[in-house]
């Protein structure tokens, strides 16, 4: 009976031990599972060639071996100059020729991961923009010697810009890109027409062209000599008045102030008549083209 009362103290002991080392054994495996750190796999920086304009993203491909949600912190650097966090960067004071990079470490809410750093980008430049233009002389006739266009320009990166102009003459192009044009060689007549397109260049990066329409207009009649007194005699006047039109329109021609006895042909501009004994008088002539457009021209008229 002592013996058997033994056996089952025996039994007991032995099970309560089994039931030690097994719940013993369980908590040494729980301590040893715990929590894994996330880990970072990729990063990249988006867009790929930004500008100063740009914000630039970072893109990042990572996990967690127990499935917890992930947070990060994103330092940025700029030059390798931490400026700043977030998961984005804006930089208003980026410039050109700049070199962005961020460090990326994970979160799982229990644990930081490694921190991992992604390549550099490189800020990139903006094109300039024609803002206006200013065409000089404002208006254009068959006698202008030349044309200057120049342009109000803006550029983002605070390059020195170039203004070049291709030019179209009367649908002829025009191999030459100067900003200015020398009109007098293609012996332009009213109504003919120029047309261009101006584009600014930063020497890395061209403007959209500014294009622009310019017309010959019509010409007002013009002195074709430098005369203002005239030797004629009184008593038998024929002077043709020295007036022509760079348009080559015919001309109509009207006194103005003139003695009662002195005419002048409307259509070839001829003055005659008599002045009597008045040696010296003046008249005042008026020459129009067909547009409307005239010259009024004083003549001094003496005798010989």
């Amino acid at each position: 009976m002592k013996k058997d009362k033994l056996n089952i103290c025996l039994s007991v002991v032995s099970i309560f031990l089994i039931l030690l080392v097994v719940a013993c054994g369980s908590k040494k495996e729980d301590a040893k599972v715990g929590n894994h750190p996330p880990e970072i796999h990729e990063l990249s920086l988006l867009p790929l060639n930004p500008t100063i304009q740009s914000e630039i993203t970072v893109r990042i491909l990572a996990s967690d071996k127990d499935g917890d949600p992930l947070s990060y912190r994103v330092k940025w650097f700029v030059n390798g100059k931490e400026i700043g966090e977030g998961m984005s960067l804006k930089y208003e004071e980026a410039k050109k020729g700049d070199r962005v990079s961020a460090e990326v470490t994970p979160y799982d809410g229990k644990e930081w991961g490694k921190p991992k750093k992604t390549g550099e980008v490189k800020i990139g430049g903006l094109p300039p923009k024609i803002i206006s233009l200013k065409i000089s002389p404002e208006s254009l006739f068959a006698t202008t010697p030349l044309v200057t266009v120049n342009a109000m320009v803006e550029d983002p990166d605070n390059d020195t810009v170039q203004l070049f102009v291709h030019w179209l003459v009367n649908d002829q192009v025009i191999p030459d890109t100067s900003n200015t044009l020398e009109l007098k060689k293609f012996n332009l007549k009213k109504n003919d027409v120029i047309t261009g397109a101006a584009f600014a260049w930063d020497g890395e990066f061209k403007s959209e062209p500014f294009t622009f329409e310019l017309h010959i207009a019509n010409s007002a009649p013009v002195l074709s000599a430098d005369i203002d007194s005239v030797k004629a005699s009184s008593e038998s006047l024929y002077y043709q008045i020295p007036i022509s039109d760079p348009d080559g329109d015919r001309l109509t021609f009207e006194l103005l102030k003139a003695p009662s006895s002195v005419f002048i042909d409307k259509n070839t501009g001829v003055i005659y008549g008599s002045a009597g004994d008045v040696n010296t008088f003046e008249i005042l002539v008026r020459a129009k083209d067909p547009d409307g457009a005239y010259l009024d021209a004083k003549f001094t008229m003496t005798a010989p």
